[in-house]
């Protein structure tokens, strides 16, 4: 018999069955459907499995809920404007014997460990996710249960158990062609700040140069903003391209530009997956303001050798992995090269502009409980324009390697345990000679490099608490060496500012709590201690997400971040040549802050889904070159020759997908506005960040008619750029070139005056994009010819401004802007053979 509470409102509330026949769980669900009311119970007190069968006639829930739950020792309760089913004194349980069914997620061909995989016991309710190294562990009751394993683009596996004690369970997942999903109604660490990437979601965008890139496939987030039109930079809800946390097996990469930014150094062959965040930032990540891109590389086959091959217009790629020990030990090696420079060459030996990176990774399983990895990156760019009389150059590049140890410390304990190491190079030189009568009179110009090093020490501990409570604890320790800027001007060797070192020391914690199966709660706390010889630096950053599900498809979420920068980046320019420059903080330069806070509504559904957002954002300590000052000028220290002030963005942001095979379309629209202020620029007064574009939308629309082919077309609209045009030209009699001229001018004999900051908009930029791929499988091997174009109608993107006098006598009255594009109907092909 059911025991109802006496004074009822709720349990009053009229319910029309919509089914004749179900299990408990689905008429609980069906009521939640129709009337909208809220129910709260426990799994460990109701048989959830138990058929019923109600007619389809309008009764009271009172009623409805005693014919269901008939036979049971329950008790109903009102408490607001939801119903508590709660266990009756005599029914309530003992406290009953728990197990934890632990274990990796693994592809099952060639045992490719899977991140964010879900595992799920459905009559339960209750499921988990893998972490970032595919670990599972699920605590529920002992006894008899049916566990499901599911990943998108894979088979949805399923295994029984009964048992008492711990499970010891590997599952291995069959990758398909067509997608098979599980509703998991419990546990998704995944939130619409937090987007898992993984290679299907790279190829399914159109390629520039028929290159596929995570980055590019980044900008179609809602919240993110790209930087010139074609290349991959990516700005995050207002923030610069410096204050992104770009990693790579666990290691920060200080540049992450191939080509002018047309390609980034994450080489999609060498890809795994890739977890971006936007917001809501887990506690173990810090370092920067804006967004996380952690990316992680593939670990190599376990049980056959097998590759790829790629050819496209401008380079070519080889990517090959397989076992050294089989099921035990497995290597992956990934190589790319442009072929621009050598296409140039029979042309001309003035312009050289090449790249290469290498990707390595292997892996060794000690035994079941530990596994050992090694992963190792290289990558070099190099260009230059060399005449007679001028030429510059510049080298860049990336070395970066990893050590990792994993272990299972018990079933509810997993333990990483990382050593990295970065070092990023920058070189430039610029040439001028003077050449009169076929002799040099006079020579000038200027050599200067950069470089940041860094190794770190980390360790943390995830610890599966219950099933509704996991805590994630860690420490790090760092040190960074710095070289700023070092010149050699003219025929003299000047030497600025010394080298400089710190060291940086990291606490965090985080605890993720689900409360009555609809609430998710995971505050977490990032302390840093940066410090040198000379000074000391402490940031507490506190984070809190919190979600609650209004339904078993709808819900509500908010967070609040605080995040701390103690590393700046200066950028002379955005065109993907890394005039860039990585500073310390120090007695003059101080850390960068951010405060973010974000409110949103979602609703999942496998046709048809959609979130709402609306996010503010402060920052602090945010840095600028002084305009004033040269950053070769060796007679000031460089941090004299940055300035900081704060900025702040606030917007919008709505995505949705639909899903109809065999097209699935999705949408990112981002309506925000960024601003700046500087006490030393645009006389003290806010203005709109350069990359402060009011409309941002992307739509993609996908073609899977069958594994044979597959296509896809994308168009993009944004709100055009602001730049600063100068307020006043007057003729420079002296011909003294100031600092402040502007390089994209056509005369060196007038004087730029700039008062208001970033006053010109340039026209909206916008694009239809589309490829296509041909897949044949054989045997053993498998081909797929890819095309497409790039800017597809030709539009005329204007991607920078020069200032040009059109008074044919050289007068001062009539200057006009003339727009420059490049990217304008650009076709691609590429051939790519696996094995």
């Amino acid at each position: 018999m059911i025991a109802s509470a006496q004074e009822l409102h709720v349990l009053n509330t009229r319910y029309t069955p919509s089914i004749a026949n179900g299990t408990v769980k689905k008429y609980l669900q069906d009521i939640e459907h129709v009337t909208k009311v809220r129910l709260s119970y426990s799994a460990s007190y109701i048989d959830l499995r138990k058929k019923v069968s109600l007619d389809k006639t309008e009764t009271t829930l009172q009623d409805a809920l005693q014919k269901i739950l008939d036979g049971q020792q329950l008790l109903l309760k009102e408490s607001g404007d939801k119903i508590l089913i709660v266990a009756a004194e005599d029914n309530k349980p003992a406290a009953p014997s728990k197990i934890t069914i632990n274990g990796y997620v693994k592809e099952a061909i060639n045992k490719e460990v899977l991140i964010g995989a879900v595992v799920y016991v459905p009559v339960l309710g209750i499921g988990t996710t893998t972490n970032s190294y595919g670990y599972y562990s699920l605590t529920m009751p002992a006894g008899a249960h049916k566990v499901l394993c599911s990943y998108i683009g894979y088979v949805t596996d399923s295994f029984s158990f009964a048992d008492d004690k711990d499970v010891r369970k590997d599952i291995l997942l069959t990758s398909q062609a067509k997608l098979e999903e599980v509703n998991i109604t419990d546990d998704k660490t995944s939130t619409p700040d937090h987007h898992h990437l993984v290679y299907a979601d790279i190829r399914n965008r159109p390629a520039i140069l028929g290159e596929n890139d995570v980055m590019r496939a980044l900008q179609y987030v809602a919240g993110v903003q790209s930087g010139t039109d074609g290349t991959n930079a990516v700005m995050v809800r207002g923030g610069d391209p410096g204050q992104n946390l770009n990693l790579l097996d666990g290691v920060p990469l200080y540049y992450i530009d191939h080509f002018f930014g047309l390609t980034s150094v994450y080489n999609s062959e060498a890809i795994k997956s890739v977890d971006f965040h936007k917001g809501a930032f887990p506690a173990r990540y810090g370092g920067r303001l804006s967004s996380v891109i952690d990316v992680n590389t593939k670990d190599g086959d376990m049980e056959h050798l097998g590759g790829q091959f790629t050819m496209g217009l401008v380079k070519g790629s080889l990517n090959l992995e397989g076992p050294i020990i089989k099921d035990k030990a497995s290597v992956m090696i990934s190589a790319r090269r442009t072929w621009f420079d050598l296409l140039w060459r029979p042309f001309t030996n003035a312009l050289k502009i090449n790249f290469y990176d290498v990707n390595g990774k292997a892996n060794y399983i000690l035994n079941k409980n530990n596994r050992l990895y090694l992963s190792i990156y290289n990558g070099r760019d190099g260009m230059g324009v060399d005449f007679s009389s001028q030429g510059t150059k510049a080298k860049w590049g990336n070395t970066v390697a990893s050590a990792r140890w994993n272990s299972i410390l018990n079933p509810k304990l997993f333990l990483n345990t990382t050593f990295t190491y970065s070092n990023f190079k920058f070189y430039l030189s610029d040439k001028q000679q003077l050449i009169e009568q076929n002799a040099v009179s006079n020579a000038n110009g200027y050599e200067g490099n950069s470089s940041i090093k860094d190794l770190a020490l980390r360790s943390k501990v995830n610890w599966y608490l219950s099933t509704s409570q996991k805590l994630e604890l860690g420490i790090g320790y760092s040190r960074a060496y710095f070289t700023p800027v070092q010149v050699l001007a003219g025929s003299k060797s000047i030497t600025s500012t010394d080298k400089f070192h710190s060291n940086e020391l990291v606490l965090f914690a985080e605890d993720e709590i689900k409360i009555l199966d609809r609430w998710t709660v995971r505050p977490g706390l990032h302390v840093a201690n940066w410090f040198s010889d000379r000074f000391n630096y402490s940031s507490l950053q506190p984070r809190l997400y919190t979600a609650y599900k209004l339904s078993m498809n709808h819900s509500v979420y908010a967070s609040y971040t605080q995040m701390g920068q103690f590393v700046h980046l200066i950028s002379n320019n955005t065109y993907g040549l890394p005039a860039d420059f990585w500073l310390p903080s120090s007695s003059k330069i101080r850390p960068e802050l951010s405060k973010l806070v974000t409110l949103g509504y979602g609703k999942t559904g496998k046709a048809f889904s959609y979130n709402i957002e609306g996010y503010y954002k402060d920052l602090e300590n945010t840095v600028a070159y002084n305009m004033g000052k040269n950053l070769f000028d060796n007679s000031l220290n460089w941090d004299e020759k940055i300035i900081q002030g704060k900025g702040w963005s606030y917007g919008g942001e709505v995505s949705g997908k639909i899903k109809f095979k065999p097209f699935v379309f999705s949408v990112a629209y981002t309506l925000s506005w960024t601003w700046r202020q500087f006490a030393q620029l645009n006389d003290g007064q806010p203005f709109p960040y350069r990359y402060d574009r009011r409309h941002n939308l992307r739509s993609v629309l996908l073609y899977q008619p069958s594994p044979k082919f597959d296509a896809a077309v994308s168009w993009s609209y944004m709100s055009g750029e602001a730049i600063t045009m100068p307020d006043q030209i007057y003729p420079d009699f002296d011909n003294n070139l100031l600092i402040f001229q502007s390089a994209m001018t056509n005369s060196s004999n007038y004087t730029y005056n700039y008062v208001s900051w970033n006053n010109y908009r340039l026209p909206a930029i916008h694009r239809l994009d589309f490829g296509v791929n041909f897949i044949k499988k054989r045997k053993v091997t498998e081909r797929t010819w890819s095309c497409g174009i790039f800017n597809a109608y030709g539009r005329k993107n204007v991607v920078y401004v020069e200032l040009v006098n059109a008074d044919a006598n050289g007068g001062a009255g009539n200057f006009k802007l003339k727009g420059v594009s490049i990217l304008q109907f650009i076709p691609y092909i590429s051939y790519k053979l696996s094995f």
